[in-house]
């Protein structure tokens, strides 16, 4: 990706995670978030945080089966990377979250994890796949959307309760770095990854991603948002039906 709006991004994250690191701003910041929970709704909040759910996020890439051909084929490298991301810096960076530093000044909603919080694992799928979406689909009011999306479900995790700014920052800008790559990648190898036999595997894994949403057994710790799971499930399979209907006709 060599255009220049692809990086703003970035270096806006890049900019805020250093802003509240050296101001030692991200207490008074997360507690500045955390308390839009109560002020609003935790229903609507818990909806909004499993948008950055693996399987969901997984699933919401399904409409682009027969759509976008190589930003499909960008979701395994997308998946790959924003794994890599996470897993990678997790075990290294052992950071408790705020429900064990702060205690019950927390508003929590959902389960209170205390532990492994940097980065967040929402935030660097949400915007992951934001990015595959908002740099992949060549189109402006999609890119908007995604990006709108992305980071409500990032902000999301410190008014769950569950995640640090600092966490989120850095989800933000490992999830979109990995897909300004996976998308680089999959441009240079976009003639074994639109084969038609490669588009239906990975038609099929994010196919069964949503069906799992269908089915309820994709726990994400929300039961407030199970009905909202589902509801993304049944459009994601209503889409990618919809283009098979309209290829065969």
């Amino acid at each position: 990706m060599r255009h220049w709006r692809a990086w703003l991004l970035p270096a806006a994250a890049g900019g805020g995670f250093a802003a509240i690191w050296f101001l030692d701003a991200n207490r008074a910041v997360f507690m500045a978030l955390n308390a839009l929970g109560p002020a609003t709704s935790d229903a609507l909040w818990a909806n909004i945080t499993v948008l950055g759910d693996t399987v969901v996020a997984f699933a919401l890439c399904l409409p682009l089966w027969r759509r976008r051909p190589e930003a499909l084929w960008a979701f395994l490298f997308v998946a790959l990377l924003g794994t890599a991301w996470v897993d990678g810096l997790k075990p290294f960076i052992d950071a408790d979250r705020p429900p064990a530093v702060l205690g019950e000044a927390v508003h929590v909603i959902g389960p209170p994890y205390k532990h492994h919080t940097f980065p967040s694992g929402h935030a660097t799928a949400a915007f992951a796949i934001g990015g595959l979406y908002a740099l992949g689909a060549g189109s402006r009011a999609v890119a908007a959307i995604a990006l709108a999306v992305a980071l409500l479900a990032a902000l999301s995790r410190a008014v769950v309760g569950v995640h640090w700014p600092l966490d989120i920052l850095a989800g933000a800008l490992g999830g979109w770095l990995a897909a300004v790559i996976a998308l680089a990648i999959a441009h240079r190898t976009r003639a074994f990854g639109t084969k038609p036999a490669v588009q239906w595997l990975l038609a099929l894994f994010v196919a069964a991603c949503a069906g799992w949403l269908v089915i309820g057994y994709a726990k994400s710790g929300y039961p407030q948002a199970d009905l909202f799971q589902r509801a993304l499930g049944i459009c994601c399979l209503g889409a990618a039906a919809a283009r098979l209907k309209r290829a065969a006709a």
